[in-house]
């Protein structure tokens, strides 16, 4: 059995009589091998697929042996080059579903390191074209939604109040958009290189680039699931959540590669070399995790209330939220606590007009009505007169004056700014729409502690992030940025739209790679849950969990308070890590790398044809 070149192939039994031409070319490719003459393969494979072609596959002769299993590695070679279209795409879809079983809640951590191999293994098959593999992508792309984010559907129809058959709709469209970048990748694997460094490097910076600039709803990436198991997420301070995206992308492709391989010495290469990341991941992170340890042992300490008031999203009483805030701050100043968070704008029921200079002008809704501690809290705010207003957080100092004001920069669209029109004339058609002016800039808290006992009061400073603005890499790099710097990110938050979902813990999940990135614990207050106490290694030291609260059950969900002393070992100013110095440009690294090796791909296409 001979095979021509990468374009095309023959198959060549015993007898010459028979001959199968199983892409255009074949017959091309027969002559030159009468001269002994190898063509040069092309700088990009363009391959035909046919699903009544007939494929060369190894005879049992023809295999190489691992073992006393020596069958199995061929035998699986064969059936994945026999596999038709409709087959091929189903394992092509299965990577998605993969990539979804790692993400939280209690995800399933291999689903991330094997979620990728189902579509390359198809992609790379000699006789798949462009636009089979673009197919291919998109299916395997589909299962990140799907399967990682079915609670959009569930949204739409208990706040946009469509029926299950739109809300699915939604979903679909919501999973087709994220699955286009895989499109994109599966056919870069396909028109790109395939062998030495480049046939691995190639995907690994493609991938990264992709995910670095699909304009998705949120800041996303597949291998959130790591935050359940931080030690994978370690390498994160180095160059960020694209680092991570590198090392598990190249361990998918040597495992692809490794399956295919034509030869045993070329398997055991690939194979052996993908079965050291994992171990090698997993034990640099957990040294790392140690070293952090040491280091928090004599970092300065501060005592957190963070405060769940488990209110829904509803017609709840501004009486009845003050009351499950209030009463959880006073069991803070209790137990010792010196600082008191309370979640976002929405918790605290009541409009704040600006400027705002202190406690005591919010009459019946004052924050410190139940406790005198150093407090920060989410509020609408607006200016007299004005339509729209801010989504904002203060900082209140133990006497009721107010130290420190931010509004949120990054609004959600529809949720909390109408783009593109005109928002007077949206609001004036369907009031129930919101719209609110974007903050300015990040700011930075200075937070002052009462002192205690033989304890001196001390500043900490503290850089707010307002919803899903923990999960945004640039953004939370200007915060750690701001001078002077920062020592503790606080996060207040309602996640109560998404209801008794996932989406919660993937919020909680994309906020714990922040703290890995910049070596900064967070702590989170969210209206519903999921509260927590992250550390400077992403580790979740304490949470309280989601509660599946509603108008109904109110009474059933109790609010909660978590006490927690959170070490402090580091100011972004003084220590930045080796991503906030510069890591964090490999993601734009892999983006201009692959348009620059596009863009010459394509001119010297044009100058051949």
């Amino acid at each position: 059995m001979a095979v021509a070149d990468r374009q095309s192939q023959v198959v060549r039994p015993d007898s010459e009589e028979r001959r199968v031409a199983v892409c255009p070319g074949a017959a091309r490719a027969e002559q030159r091998s009468h001269h002994r003459e190898k063509p040069p393969p092309p700088p990009y494979a363009a391959h035909c697929f046919d699903d009544s072609a007939e494929l060369p596959l190894p005879s049992r002769g023809d295999g190489w042996r691992l073992g006393v299993r020596s069958h199995t590695l061929p035998a699986m070679q064969q059936w994945i080059r026999t596999l038709g279209f409709w087959p091929s795409l189903a394992v092509a879809a299965t990577s998605g579903f993969l990539l979804a079983l790692g993400a939280p809640p209690d995800g399933w951590l291999p689903g991330h390191f094997f979620g990728l191999v189902p579509l390359i293994v198809m992609v790379r098959r000699t006789g798949v074209d462009t636009r089979t593999a673009l197919w291919f992508g998109i299916a395997g792309g589909m299962g990140v939604g799907l399967g990682g984010f079915p609670w959009i559907a569930e949204m739409l129809v208990r706040f946009a109040r469509v029926p299950w058959a739109l809300g699915w709709l939604g979903l679909a469209g919501f999973s087709l958009w994220m699955a286009i970048p895989y499109g994109l990748f599966a056919v870069g694997l396909q028109r790109g290189p395939r062998s030495g460094a480049r046939g691995i490097l190639w995907p690994v910076a493609l991938f990264v680039a992709l995910q670095a600039v699909w304009p998705n709803l949120f800041p996303y990436t597949p291998l959130l699931g790591f935050a359940e198991r931080p030690a994978f997420l370690q390498l994160a301070e180095l160059g960020g959540v694209p680092l991570v995206e590198a090392i598990v992308v190249l361990f998918a492709m040597l495992l692809s590669r490794g399956v295919m391989a034509p030869s045993r010495t070329a398997a055991l290469r690939d194979l052996g070399v993908a079965a050291l990341i994992p171990p090698l991941m997993l034990g640099y992170g957990t040294l790392r995790m140690r070293a952090l340890d040491r280091e928090a042992e004599g970092a300065p300490v501060v005592r957190v209330g963070i405060v769940q008031p488990n209110v829904p999203v509803g017609s709840v009483s501004a009486r009845a939220r003050m009351e499950r805030l209030a009463g959880p701050s006073a069991q803070a100043e209790q137990a010792g606590a010196e600082i008191v968070v309370w979640p976002e704008a929405g918790a605290y029921p009541y409009r704040v007009a600006r400027p705002h200079r202190h406690d005591a002008a919010l009459g019946r809704g004052r924050v410190l009505a139940r406790h005198r501690l150093p407090t920060i809290f989410g509020a609408n705010t607006r200016v007299p007169g004005e339509r729209f207003g801010y989504n904002s957080v203060y900082a209140l100092a133990a006497d009721g004056e107010v130290t420190g004001r931010y509004d949120k920069v990054n609004l959600v669209p529809i949720g909390e700014k109408i783009p593109i029109i005109d928002p007077d004339v949206v609001t004036d058609w369907i009031p129930q729409i919101a719209h609110h002016h974007a903050g300015e800039a990040a700011e930075r808290f200075a937070i002052e502690t009462l002192a205690s006992g033989s304890a001196a009061g001390r500043s900490v400073y503290v850089g707010p992030l307002i919803c899903y603005e923990d999960i945004i890499p640039g953004f939370v790099r200007e915060v750690a940025a701001l001078p002077g710097g920062v020592e503790l990110f606080v996060n207040v938050t309602i996640d109560a739209w998404y209801g008794d979902s996932a989406e919660p813990w993937e919020h909680l999940a994309l906020a714990q790679l922040r703290s890995v990135e910049h070596r900064i614990p967070m702590v989170r207050s969210v209206s519903t849950g999921v509260s927590a106490v992250i550390d400077a290694a992403g580790r979740l030291v304490a949470h309280i969990p989601l509660r599946p609260v509603a108008e109904d059950t109110l009474a059933d969900f109790p609010p909660e308070l978590l006490v927690e002393d959170v070490a402090l070992p580091r100011n972004t100013a003084e220590a930045p890590t080796p991503y906030a110095r510069g890591g964090w440009l490999l993601g734009p690294f892999c983006v201009v790398g692959v348009a620059a090796t596009t863009a010459c791909h394509l001119r010297r296409s044009r100058r051949s044809a």
